[in-house]
């Protein structure tokens, strides 16, 4: 259990910091594509580096990106995106295990979650 936490702040963190670059060099364009791999690659990286739960990972991941919209997005929308990102995060994760498991293939893994993190964000941007 220590792993996947441990994994799992450690994949917020990279992201975090990896997310601002982006955010910062290409604005809004990122939140589609780039973020997203990024995202996908760190939760599932450090998984497997830490040995721990792909799945669990991406909850903890999940969990950390939930507090931050409760921080930091208004009051109107904040719980809502709270929980959006545990759910949407908790799927993805779901998504690269059930991949991996079936494929045995980690990059084939990455890549699927990543077309569907990326879908959800197209959605959340374009349609809501």
């Amino acid at each position: 259990m220590t792993n996947i936490i441990f994994a799992g702040i450690l994949s917020g963190l990279f992201s975090y910091i990896l997310n601002k670059i982006m955010l910062k060099g290409l604005g809004e364009r990122a939140l589609i594509a780039l973020i997203p791999f990024i995202e996908e690659m760190s939760k599932t990286t450090f998984a497997v580096m830490f040995k721990s739960s792909i799945i669990g990972v991406h909850f903890i991941f999940g969990i950390i990106e939930g507090v931050y919209d409760l921080i930091f997005s208004s009051k109107k929308i904040g719980k809502w995106a709270a929980l959006a990102s545990l759910i949407s995060h908790s799927f993805f994760g779901g998504v690269t295990y059930v991949v991996f498991e079936r494929t045995n293939t980690l990059i084939l893994s990455l890549l699927v979650a990543w077309i569907f993190h990326s879908a959800w964000n197209w959605f959340i941007m374009e349609k809501l």
